[in-house]
């Protein structure tokens, strides 16, 4: 099947949005830039240097995201529920998920032409919180976790309501297949194939050679118990939001009903996977291993 693309030119967007973060000045200039760009091709310009307004219900035909991935992954969180796209621009070092220079973006904006850029839905997900109704939303993971003293935390993680095992460890990570190559990773848990609607479960620092990551269906509804009494544990989403956590609390975790729609670049995933994070290199050798 065809994957769907984008392909309007900027003078037929209605209403773009471009937002960025409060954590980013240096990005800020850049966002005006292209925000005054779009005004100019006709679109009704919303600008949010700050990050932090609801973007749901904004009606955008697109959103930019000015920054990096940590832009993204907020923006994506402000965003669940809407198929609007968003496009990355990146401005910081790794830009595994902002696919676009300011450049790009601003040629688009000024340049009349349709593109015709991939358009890659993102699967989030879904937490819940025993002791608060709200719900959140994580493009890339949540982590339950410690702060600065550190004791075992023993937490039971369940699957559609069975109990699939405990864990003695430093905490755990839920990603989804974008977040699978961020912490996740850096634990050991598998890279996952981007459109996969699926969720990887990986402890932190297990008390055990038999905990190993899982990956379990985006269909399942995970369950992960606090059972110990642990100083400053912590439910985090995204690296960018904190919701501390008791003894005996639950959170449960499904994957969201809708996904986010990145506009991507032409790039493969395996293309970016090498690029960004040097997947599958061998060992930088001198001109003298070379040679021998």
């Amino acid at each position: 099947m065809t994957p769907p693309r984008f392909e309007r030119p900027a003078h037929d967007l209605r209403r773009v949005a471009v937002v960025s973060t409060r954590f980013k000045p240096a990005a800020h200039p850049v966002a005006v830039r292209l925000a005054e760009a779009f005004g100019q091709a006709g679109a009704e310009v919303v600008l949010d240097l700050a990050g932090d307004r609801p973007l749901r219900d904004l009606e955008a035909d697109l959103v930019v995201a000015v920054g990096g991935d940590g832009t993204l992954l907020s923006t994506a969180r402000r965003l669940v529920g809407a198929a609007t796209p968003v496009i990355g621009v990146n401005l910081g070092k790794l830009g595994f998920l902002a696919g676009f220079g300011a450049d790009e973006v601003e040629r688009y904006a000024t340049g009349g032409h349709a593109p015709s850029w991939p358009l890659s839905p993102k699967m989030m997900l879904e937490i819940r919180v025993q002791h608060d109704p709200q719900a959140r939303y994580a493009l890339n993971d949540i982590m339950l976790n410690q702060g600065v003293m550190t004791r075992l935390a023993r937490l039971r993680l369940s699957v559609d309501g069975h109990v699939a095992t405990e864990y003695r460890a430093d905490g755990v990570v839920v990603s989804t297949p974008v977040g699978s190559t961020a912490y996740s990773l850096s634990l050991g848990g598998p890279i996952l194939a981007q459109e996969l609607r699926a969720m990887v479960v990986t402890p932190i620092a297990p008390h055990s050679l038999t905990n190993r990551p899982i990956v379990l269906s985006g269909s399942s509804t995970l369950g992960l118990e606090l059972l110990s009494q642990v100083d400053e544990m912590a439910l985090v989403i995204d690296g960018q939001e904190r919701v501390d956590l008791r003894a005996g609390e639950r959170i449960d975790v499904t994957a969201a009903a809708e996904a986010v729609n990145l506009v991507a670049s032409e790039r493969s995933a395996f293309e970016v996977l090498r690029l960004k994070l040097r997947w599958g290199e061998g060992p930088a050798l001198d001109r003298a291993d070379e040679a021998s």
